[in-house]
């Protein structure tokens, strides 16, 4: 059938959108702050790969490595500088700071690498899968993405770190009782997800070869929110597989809505979207998993 390609082709980068929204439902799940900067996180990253692979010929997969470094650090700092300061001042105090950050690491970026957009291509050949020649750097890409989601799986269920996060959720007096360094568990949480976040703005760009700019967060802010709400605000596993959902819709959505002789289907497949989390909402109000 013609429309397996175009669900493939939605599943590989459904699974780089589910990798990039794990940040920020990371950081709403632990801080229970909405992170509106989070698209000007991933532009980071989306230009820390154009850099590295132009100037020093760096594959994508080991700029990732550095943009996770690189995240944390940016991460721990807006949890110094914005998260902590604000955090007892209440949502709307947080929410219009980040979203001024968002808007300011826009602008430095514009100054610094001005506003056209670039881009870049990585190719590796490409592999036949069911009627579609998949680009290897792409599935690449893909399989690096699940791998980091189920090992962040592992941590918060597995492992001492995630008992103490999922303690401090439920209840931070109680979790700082028993011993765990609350405010360690935030900042480490802030850094993760921003971390997570700007490492799947490395991924990105092999989707999107010349559009790489400093304005290019806005949709990626908008898309993150929807698949974070419909997987279940705070859920590892339940990001991830909202992504792969949302990736599908994008795609099929795209190519039915063509056929159909829409002007915009990019932009019906986008309002299915939200239609699909609606409806989901209705029957299962706190998204599909929970922390």
């Amino acid at each position: 059938m013609d429309i397996i390609p175009f669900f493939i082709t939605g599943v590989i980068i459904g699974s780089i959108y589910g990798l990039t929204t794990l940040g920020l439902s990371l950081i709403f799940g632990v801080l229970r702050v909405a992170n509106v900067a989070h698209g000007s996180f991933i532009m980071i990253g989306a230009y820390m790969a154009f850099f590295a692979f132009t100037l020093w010929k760096w594959p994508p997969l080991a700029t990732a490595v550095l943009a996770m470094a690189v995240g944390m650090a940016l991460g721990y700092l807006v949890y110094l500088v914005a998260i902590k300061p604000l955090k007892k001042a209440g949502e709307l105090h947080m929410l219009v700071a980040l979203f001024a950050l968002g808007i300011a690491v826009a602008e430095v970026a514009r100054l610094l690498w001005g506003p056209d957009f670039v881009g870049y291509t990585w190719r590796l050949g490409s592999i036949p899968l069911f009627g579609l020649e998949v680009e290897v750097s792409k599935l690449l890409g893909a399989i690096l993405a699940l791998a980091i989601a189920v090992a962040l799986e592992f941590l918060f269920r597995k492992t001492f770190f995630g008992r103490a996060v999922r303690a401090v959720v439920q209840e931070p007096l109680g979790a700082q009782l028993v011993g765990v360094k609350v405010e360690n568990v935030y900042a480490f949480s802030a850094a993760l997800g921003i971390g997570i976040t700007t490492l799947g703005g490395v991924l990105l760009t092999l989707f999107i070869p010349v559009g790489i700019n400093p304005y290019m967060g806005g949709p990626y802010t908008l898309i993150g929110f929807v698949i974070a709400v419909m997987g279940g605000l705070g859920s590892i596993m339940g990001a991830y597989v909202a992504g792969l959902i949302f990736g599908v819709i994008e795609s099929v959505g795209y190519y039915l809505f063509s056929l159909a002789g829409f002007a915009e289907p990019s932009q019906m497949a986008l309002f299915t979207a939200f239609v699909v989390l609606l409806l989901l909402l209705l029957f299962r109000p706190t998204g599909l998993f929970r922390l």
